[in-house]
This record gives C-alpha cells, sequence and structure tokens, in this order.
C-alpha cells in the first residue's frame, strides 16, 4: 500500500492532468479513463486514507467545473 505522501504524489500529478474546464470549454476530457484512475488510487489506499483520497478527487472535480461544488448546489436552491 502506498503511504500518504506517495497518494497525494499520485494525485497532484492527476490533478495536474485535469483541465480546468470552467475555462477551457474546448477542453477534451476523457472522464471514464480519469474515473479509472481514481478507483485505482482508492482501491490501493490504506482504510485509514481512504476518506483522503475521496475528498481530494472531489476537491479536484469541483476545482475543474467538473462537477459542483456544495456552495454552487445550495445557491441553485
Amino acid at each position: 500500500m502506498p503511504t500518504r505522501a506517495e497518494l497525494d504524489q499520485q494525485l497532484d500529478a492527476l490533478q495536474d492532468r485535469l483541465p480546468l474546464l470552467r475555462t477551457d470549454e474546448d477542453a477534451d476530457f476523457d472522464f471514464l479513463a480519469f474515473q479509472q484512475e481514481t478507483d485505482a488510487l482508492r482501491e490501493s489506499a490504506a482504510p485509514e486514507d481512504q476518506e483522503h483520497v475521496r475528498g481530494r478527487i472531489q476537491a479536484m472535480l469541483e476545482q475543474s467545473g467538473l462537477i459542483p461544488s456544495d456552495g454552487e448546489v445550495e445557491s441553485r436552491r
């Protein structure tokens, strides 16, 4: 199992490859490939790191505009 530091390195590398869809609407993004990579990271993480990995992935998706943030969801209600 990778250490927390190793997981963070992998998550950082994954985040660096994400397009900023909020600013680049023409970005070509393979969500299936992203999901496969995140699934592999989650599966490799120790139980005590699962929530950390989940939270980092959630933040990546929000920051890239792939999913709305909690604040955006609330403002739409």
